[in-house]
């Protein structure tokens, strides 16, 4: 198997994933994505999952001399790029912008042709393509006097799910990647239409056989691998990425530790879109250093098929993206709707 490989590039403000199962050392770079491959590892190396999930997806804002933008009421104009290397069939990558911790609405220009403002993108990207666009953006949030971050960020075989509750492993589809922040500079208000849904959290104790984990991850016992990097989970019954839902509902249980003392926003994501959580857009929470943050969600899956995939993603509000930029994946998750 490969090693799952995160390069970010400075110069192009940019990332480039290569999908494959990951190390433990590689894992703490790519928050999320420890649990899935722990599920990958006892699938054979020859399985058809891990070869279909192989390949590179470079993605990112493309190079400019200052990455910083300004909101004074027009449209921000963000070039963009996505494509593949080393893929042996053609691949679909949703792409997908946070601004101020949420996820951005956009619509872009490609060859002439006009998109819908929408909030995900998709891109069917054949071996070895590279797609360069426009994204056109009015930001979502934000007062005059702000400056927030944005990222772009990529959901590489998008379509993928799996077909059966007997094995429920994503490889590597539906895995995220994304851009460090840039500034964007308000000198006027956003839209701010979006709802946030400001839960009751609990803060604990990290228990120790995460603790143990982490401690696994550094070479000298005096650093503390809580300061590298942060952690979304969605807590199950039996530790397993099989998530089921009751009459409709949805109840999940989330937590989130490591990284600074930051302002998050997290989106739930179903079949890679956002959806509604108690009526809101978002779920808002601060975290606590060296802490766990437990909260709850409550979420109506009536409408959807029998099979979904589920996430959840954490984005950084405000100023905090200046003392933490990640924006985190939670595990992904085979969602079955009772019948």
């Amino acid at each position: 198997m490969k090693h799952i490989r995160y390069i970010l590039s400075m110069i192009l403000v940019g990332t480039i994933l290569l999908c494959g199962c990951s190390s433990k050392k590689d894992s703490l770079s790519d928050t999320g994505s420890q649990k899935d491959s722990e599920l990958s590892s006892i699938i054979s190396s020859d399985d058809e999952l891990i070869k279909k999930s192989d390949g590179t997806v470079t993605m990112g804002f493309k190079p400019s001399d200052n990455y910083e933008y300004t909101y004074s009421g027009d449209e921000l104009e963000v070039p963009l790029y996505v494509g593949t290397n080393d893929n042996s069939e053609e691949v679909e990558v949703a792409a997908i912008l946070f601004l101020n911790g949420e996820v951005q609405p956009y619509y872009y220009k490609l060859n002439d042709e006009v998109s819908e403002k929408k909030l995900v993108h998709y891109f069917k990207l054949k071996p070895d393509q590279t797609i360069n666009f426009t994204a056109y953006v009015t930001p979502v949030s934000g007062m005059k006097g702000d400056t927030l971050g944005m990222q772009f960020a990529t959901i590489y075989m998008a379509d993928y799910l799996p077909d059966s509750t007997q094995n429920t492993s994503f490889g590597n589809c539906c895995k995220m990647n994304s851009t460090v922040c840039i500034p964007v500079k308000m000198q006027e208000d956003g839209e701010n239409q979006t709802k946030a849904d400001f839960v009751k959290t609990e803060v604990t104790d990290i228990p120790e056989e995460i603790m143990d984990v982490l401690k696994g991850f550094v070479t000298n016992d005096t650093d503390n691998p809580l300061d590298y990097s942060a952690y979304l989970e969605i807590k199950t019954d039996d530790n397993k990425n099989c998530i089921y839902s009751k009459d409709g509902k949805l109840h999940l249980t989330l937590q989130m530790y490591g990284g600074k003392e930051v302002a998050e926003k997290v989106t739930v994501f179903i079949n890679n879109e956002p959806v509604k959580i108690d009526g809101c857009d978002y779920v808002q929470i601060n975290t606590t250093s060296d802490k766990m943050t437990v909260f709850d969600v409550d979420i109506d899956v009536s409408g959807y098929e029998e099979l979904c995939s589920l996430y959840a993603v954490a984005s950084t509000a405000g100023k905090d993206y200046e003392i933490q930029d990640d924006t985190i994946q939670s595990g992904r998750y085979l969602l079955v709707k009772d019948r």
